[in-house]
This record gives C-alpha cells, structure tokens and sequence, in this order.
C-alpha cells in the first residue's frame, strides 16, 4: 500500500493551489494558445491548448493529461497560474 507523504496541511495547500491554477487557466487560456508544460518525470514540451476536458487541459493532439499547475509559459511568456489574482 502506498501512503501519502504529505501532511493534511500540505495536501489542503496542493488543493487550494489547484483550485487557483484552474481558475486562472479557463480565464486566460484561448484556444491556439501555445503553451510550455511539465509532464513526469520532469520533462518540458511545448502543446498547442485546444480546450478543456473537466479541468484538464486537452493538447490539439488530443491528449488530456496536463495540468494547469505545470504551465509555466504561454505563447512564450512565462506565467505562474497558482498566483492569485492572476489572468
């Protein structure tokens, strides 16, 4: 079995983080848009945002596996989605 190593109060702060992130995110992002993204194990690539599934971000290609937590450039300038009052 696998177990959280995180404490309550950092998982409350990783949801309160994502919350914003999203918000943020459906506020800014436009289809089109290109943005720079960090998928596991780390590994930066650049996907062209096509829209929303839920709250995921779905790639032109399709694919709806990216967080909004881990843009950290649109159509090159870098952006910090977890920011409040941010978009």
């Amino acid at each position: 079995m696998t177990t959280s190593r995180l404490t309550p109060e950092q998982q409350a702060e990783n949801r309160r983080l994502w919350t914003i992130a999203v918000e943020n995110a459906k506020r800014t992002l436009k289809a089109g848009d290109r943005l720079r993204v960090t998928k596991c194990p780390g590994t930066k690539r650049w996907i062209t945002f096509a829209g929303w599934d839920g709250n995921w971000i779905v790639s032109k290609s399709g694919i709806n596996d990216f967080s909004p937590r881990c843009v950290d450039r649109v159509n090159s300038l870098a952006v910090d989605f977890t920011q409040e009052g941010t978009a």
